[in-house]
This record gives structure tokens, sequence and C-alpha cells, in this order.
């Protein structure tokens, strides 16, 4: 979903998700290899890791999509908003006063984390490859040239803030001057982009990355060994046996 949508979803659910001592609802884990969190607002806090575990505070809607408004098992108990396609979830928590539910249900957890950080760190095996095999070509281009253009809102609202506090005048045409710059910029960058996936299309149709090297590594056949070790527990929740 493009971001003006997202925003536009989230701030439908605003009221919803400003209530205040939300109650867990129920637990889980993000079981996309990676997938992006965003804050109420809509801006995107970070990429999530597959295995990453969360409680889930409340079920909410990006546009017509199912999501979770989650917080997070970090030290600042981060909440933030993941897509519930990327997540496996069980909308209950156990009875905290049967403590042989409370350690079941913890086991459940571990092993949820456990299958989907292997099966991400799997993916990940994958993936440098591939950048290693794109390395120079016009796909790395496009890529660092993604990353510029991602980080510019949250440089744009640095300078949103600074013109705000601005105590003189020439501040805030300085920082208001900064704020146009970054326009422009993204503008360019929008346009190399495009140029330059044509280009990467181009070139990844004349160089084809080959996975079976990867797959092949003894990392990647260890991680699935692991990945079989895991299933027969975890069978019974829907969780598919995981491709060699």
């Amino acid at each position: 979903m493009r971001l003006p949508a997202l925003l536009a979803a989230l701030c439908c659910s605003l009221p919803l998700l400003l209530a205040a001592d939300l109650e867990p609802i129920g637990w889980g884990v993000v079981s996309a290899p990676s997938t992006p969190a965003y804050d109420k607002t809509g801006k995107r806090l970070g990429e999530l890791k597959g295995g990453r575990f969360f409680t889930v505070c409340r079920q909410v809607t990006i546009g017509e999509a199912p999501a979770f408004y989650v917080e997070l098992d970090d030290k600042r108990a981060t909440k933030c908003i993941v897509a519930a396609s990327a997540a496996k979830a069980f909308l209950e928590m156990p009875n905290p006063d049967n403590p042989a539910e409370v350690e079941g249900v913890r086991k459940l957890q571990e092993l949820f984390k456990d299958y989907y950080g292997t099966l991400a760190g799997r993916e990940q095996l994958v993936e440098r490859a591939r950048e290693r095999h794109r390395a120079g070509s016009p796909a790395a281009k496009a890529a660092k040239a993604k990353a510029e253009l991602a980080a510019i809102p949250a440089k744009e609202r640095e300078y949103e803030a600074a013109q705000q506090k601005a105590a003189s005048n020439a501040e805030r045409l300085r920082c208001q001057d900064l704020r146009k710059e970054l326009r422009y910029r993204a503008t360019g960058l929008q346009a190399e982009i495009k140029r330059v996936e044509a280009e990467a299309a181009a070139w990844d149709a004349a160089h084809p990355f080959d996975e079976r090297a990867a797959r092949r590594g003894a990392a990647y056949k260890r991680m699935t060994q692991r990945l079989r070790e895991l299933e027969p527990a975890l069978r019974l929740y829907g969780v598919q046996p995981a491709a060699d």
C-alpha cells in the first residue's frame, strides 16, 4: 500500500488507536521475512524481522486489509501497526491464574519465534547472495536511490520542526529552503529510480540470478534442518512445511 493511502486509512482508525490503557487481546510473531512497522500517524518506524514477538492490542484495518495494533517485546514496549498478512497471531491470552496454561503458551511462543526467525534468516542468506550478484548493476543503483528517497520524509519532518522552533526569521527561511531542496531531490530521485529500474530489468534478464548455489550452502542447510525439527510441533497450528 502506498503511503498516502496508508495515512488516510490510519487516520480513520485514530479514535480507536488513541484509547488509553489498551489490554492485550492476543499475541503473535512476524511471519514474513520482514515487514514495515508504522506508528499511529502512518510514519514508518522501520522494519520488523521474521520471528519478532508482539502482543496484540487491537485489530485494525489499513484500507481494506486487516492489520494489528501491537506492542513489541522491547525495552520501550513500542506500539506500532503491522499488516496481518505478515504475521501469525492468536487472538487469545492464557489465563494468568493457570500456571500450566501460561507455561504452555510461553513454550508455543518460543517455538513460533524460533521457526519464523529461522525462516527469515534463511531467506536473508539468499537475498545477500542476490545482492552480491547484482553489486555494481543498475539494480544496486536503484536500491541506493530508494533508500535515499525513503529517508527524505524523516528529514523533512526534522526541518519542519526546526522551522517552527526557529528564533529568527533568517533561521526559518533557511529551514524552509532546506525543505524545498528535499522536495526537489525527491522528485529527482523518483525519476532516477524509474529510469534505473528499467535498466535493472534488462540487466537481470541478461544476468539471471541462480538461487541454487545459496541453497546448497552449509548455513542454509542447517537452517532447513532446524525448520524440519520445529515443523511437527507447529503443524497443528497451520504451519506448512517450508520449501527446501
